[in-house]
């Protein structure tokens, strides 16, 4: 069976309000699948659910994750109390699923370079092949291995975040908005360098709301809105405007009146 994650049925709950239900994706290796929809559709909260780190109460009330690797699958306990859901993630967050976060800044040390940064991460999962190696694969200069994160543009701390999760091994990549706030010359490299990472083997589920940016990088399209996925289909469909929800036409419209009409 070839390596692949699943999600099914997730359901995440904040007191008595539903904020995600009935969600269910599947992820594989060498592809990018993204996850679009509005602000507070639930994108973040499902990616942060399959990373275990959804803390607010009652929180993940049902689920279900399997990622097959190797032959070995990986089925943390999605719900429970806090501390035994950390100790299942705990097997699985990095070496099996990275993450790319928004704001990478904030994911890097400020008081170590780039360099010692990646070989840390590198050491700790027994691939110590020197950091540059990773920076290399990441598309960075050696000399990015000397600097602080202070010294790092945007993109580059992003670049150094898919630097760390090649180290650690990760098979799978959830990237939450990863180029929110950067430069268009900055944006579209960093996109590409995504494509090329699930070129390389890495299945990527990419959070965002630019449809502008989807076309040549994601495989499919998952759209997202109440808490539920509403349809599932293809960068060129949703270009074309061939969907079927309200909800992607929705998105669609919102995003024509910011792109002077034009989509992808």
């Amino acid at each position: 069976m070839a390596d692949s994650l699943q999600l099914s049925a997730l359901k995440i709950e904040a007191g008595s309000q539903t904020l995600v239900t009935g969600v269910d994706l599947q992820l594989a290796r060498g592809e990018i699948c993204a996850l679009v929809g509005p602000s507070g559709s639930g994108k973040s909260l499902t990616a942060r659910a399959m990373l275990g780190l959804v803390e607010i109460a009652p929180g993940v009330t049902r689920g279900t994750l399997e990622v097959m690797i190797d032959g070995t699958i990986h089925s943390p306990e999605m719900t429970g109390d806090s501390r035994a859901r950390r100790k299942a993630f705990a097997k699985v967050r990095g070496a099996v699923i990275g993450y790319l976060p928004q704001d990478a800044m904030s994911a890097l040390d400020p008081l170590r370079t780039v360099g010692r940064q990646v070989a840390l991460t590198a050491r700790r999962a027994g691939r110590d092949q020197g950091p540059t190696h990773w920076l290399n694969l990441a598309g960075l200069q050696p000399s990015v291995a000397n600097r602080y994160p202070h010294e790092l543009s945007g993109g580059m701390a992003q670049r150094v975040t898919i630097a760390q999760a090649l180290a650690r091994g990760s098979h799978f990549l959830l990237a939450d908005e990863p180029t929110t706030g950067l430069d268009p010359a900055i944006r579209r490299p960093l996109l590409d360098e995504l494509r090329r990472v699930a070129d390389e083997g890495v299945g990527v589920l990419w959070i965002t709301h630019d449809l502008r940016a989807i076309t040549g990088i994601a495989n499919r399209v998952l759209v997202m809105s109440e808490g539920q996925i509403v349809e599932s289909t293809t960068p060129d469909q949703l270009a074309g405007g061939e969907v079927e929800s309200s909800a992607a036409r929705r998105l669609i419209e919102a995003t024509r009146r910011i792109a002077a009409g034009r989509l992808g």
